[in-house]
């Protein structure tokens, strides 16, 4: 794969055109394979292509991981949509996901909306920080271009309504975590 790859989702439909068709997904600290139920050893793992995808000012970023499980001969993706899995991989894992990656341009990062849902630079999020919070496992999240599901999106509390959230302000720490809880979460934060 070479910086010539557009953006994220058409990297995505290539490697599974490649055959890279299983989902991984971490999952406290381990590497899960979503279709079968289980753990892969991080140590075990070869990381076949490691893609970063930066906008020009290196306010978002999203990284693609495409990986083989030697004990299984299964191929299939990690997709890290946020540019988080560094802060909540183990060790290990987050060392050999990043120790040969790529980073090419972004391409869709700087554009106002990203996989269909409206895009929040580092800008607007200064002006109102309060109006936007993150939202984690929630049932209504709308669908992932990527196939499979989000695990966490901004949420825009003044429209109700579900953004993208740029990397750094995922990072910043005045943004609010909001875990879902079940049936009695109040929707307007």
């Amino acid at each position: 794969m070479t910086s010539q790859v557009a953006n994220v989702l058409e990297t995505v439909q290539s490697f599974i055109a490649k055959g890279y068709y299983r989902e991984y997904r971490v999952k406290g600290s381990n590497l899960i394979d979503l279709e079968l139920g289980t753990t892969l050893d991080p140590c075990g793992i070869q990381v076949d292509a490691a893609l970063r995808f930066e906008s020009e000012d290196g306010e978002d970023a999203s990284n693609i991981y495409a990986i083989t499980d030697p004990a299984t001969q299964h191929k299939g993706l990690l997709i890290d949509a946020f540019d988080v899995f560094h802060e909540i991989c183990p060790r290990d894992l987050s060392e050999r996901l990043v120790a040969h990656r790529e980073t090419v341009p972004g391409g869709d990062m700087d554009v106002p909306s990203k996989h269909g849902l409206r895009a929040v630079h580092k800008s607007e999020f200064h002006r109102d920080p309060e109006r936007y919070v993150l939202r984690e496992g929630f049932p209504d999240f709308p669908p992932c271009p990527f196939g499979g599901e989000f695990s966490i999106l901004g949420f825009d509390t003044a429209e109700q309504s579900y953004v993208w959230l740029a990397t750094s302000i995922i990072r910043d720490s005045r943004l609010i975590r909001v875990p879902y809880q079940g049936d009695d979460v109040i929707s307007d934060e």
